[in-house]
């Protein structure tokens, strides 16, 4: 039996950002669609025990984040993990249309359970 490897490539390509409308009509349910959005992209670190790691950023309006950081860690091993899992989420979807600021700074606890 042969076995096959494949490999996925990409290519970015530079394209004019539209405006994108936001599906969520409040804080609330964004703030509900953030924690499942960044826990999605997120590969554990495999720990002996239990840990919790709570990362904060700032989400602009069109979804996108800046300064991620670790505010709080119970095993630093995992720190990167978590910071890789909100990177790769980006951007998130647009914060609500009728939301008045350019940003909201957000923080969002991810938890390993062995």
């Amino acid at each position: 039996m042969k076995k096959f490897l494949i490999i996925f490539t990409a290519l970015l390509v530079a394209l004019p950002v539209v405006a994108e409308t936001s599906p969520f009509e409040n804080l609330n349910q964004y703030f509900n669609y953030l924690p499942n959005a960044v826990h999605k992209n997120w590969t554990p670190y495999k720990s002996e025990k239990d840990y919790e790691v709570t990362v904060q950023f700032r989400v602009k309006k069109n979804g996108e984040i800046t300064e991620p950081t670790i505010v709080n860690s119970t095993e630093e091993k995992a720190n990167t993990s978590v910071l890789e899992a909100v990177k790769m989420g980006s951007p998130y979807k647009p914060l609500p249309d009728k939301y008045p600021s350019e940003s909201v700074n957000t923080q969002v606890i991810l938890q390993y359970r062995k």
